[in-house]
């Protein structure tokens, strides 16, 4: 038997049933809404996305306290404009306007400091830090309201983050993303399945298979566990509507307390939509 569980996982709900669509950090969302790519592959010359969308000339955006060289998709952080060096290739960091704005960032009366670009002045922040509404202060950026800031939880701190890892998973260098460990531990990762007629949950080496509920015949079309709450939520469809449900899952031995969301969106049109093009 799985002790009680404690675990972040797994089969995701098709990314299509709900939007905006969110890629993860170092990828590019194609035009078509649904397909996630590498951004290291955009502009490469080999069309990736289905649309071809990441060829097109598309809009970079940078990180906090960061600036876009112009015509590029290279961004550098402020500190570096106006320093006397040209980190931007055609100088767009540098300038006569370094000199002719400097009394004007002096009246700007910066809590931190103050940036001189060719489109004007205004405050920045350290690191962490974002500019108050009275674009002066700084005040806390919490890096955890970020999609991808971490691979499981984030904590957010003072002008910083911390990233951690449930149990059953190790944090990596980059203290960012977390793997499984191979160790058995207390609560050891397993994997939730969600097939034509039931939902199983098995450790990740396949051993220890266990149905955790029967379905009909029509089975799930996606499957995801929200860690915090405890709990799973799977897709199901039959000929004239489809189902988001929802349980507690405490405990491998099975669910409690399942009901139906009721969603906004029409999930039989969706999942037939993805049926259509998987057929294509």
């Amino acid at each position: 038997m799985f002790p009680k569980l404690n675990l972040p996982l797994i089969l995701i709900i098709p990314a299509w049933l709900f939007k905006p669509i969110l890629c993860d950090v170092g990828e590019f969302l194609c035009g078509d809404q649904l397909t996630c790519v590498s951004e290291s592959w955009l502009c490469d010359g080999e069309p990736d996305c289905p649309d071809g969308s990441d060829e097109v000339e598309v809009i970079v955006r940078c990180p906090l306290n960061h600036i876009q060289c112009i015509g590029t998709r290279k961004c550098i952080h402020f500190n570096k404009l106006c320093n006397g060096a040209k980190d931007c290739e055609d100088g767009f960091d540098e300038g006569v306007h370094c000199r002719e704005l400097l009394s004007a960032c002096h009246e700007l009366h910066c809590r931190y400091g103050c940036i001189m670009t060719r489109n004007g002045t205004f405050c920045f922040c350290a690191d962490g830090f974002e500019v108050g509404e009275d674009g002066r202060s700084c005040r806390d950026h919490d890096e955890c309201t970020m999609y991808g800031t971490c691979s499981q939880t984030c904590m957010n701190t003072y002008g910083s983050y911390r990233c951690s890892c449930t149990d059953g998973y190790s944090l990596q260098p980059n203290r960012r993303s977390c793997i499984a460990k191979h160790e058995l531990g207390e609560n050891p990762a397993a994997l939730l399945i969600g097939g034509s007629d039931n939902i199983i949950i098995t450790a990740l080496n396949g051993s220890r298979l266990q149905t955790l509920k029967q379905l009909d015949s029509n089975g799930t079309h996606g499957l995801d566990f929200n860690h915090k709450e405890e709990s799973v939520c799977w897709v199901t469809s039959s000929e004239s509507s489809g189902q988001l449900r929802c349980a507690r899952m405490r405990k491998a031995s099975g669910f409690t307390k399942e009901q139906e969301v009721k969603t906004v969106q029409n999930l039989h049109v969706f999942i037939k939509r993805s049926q259509i093009e998987n057929d294509l």
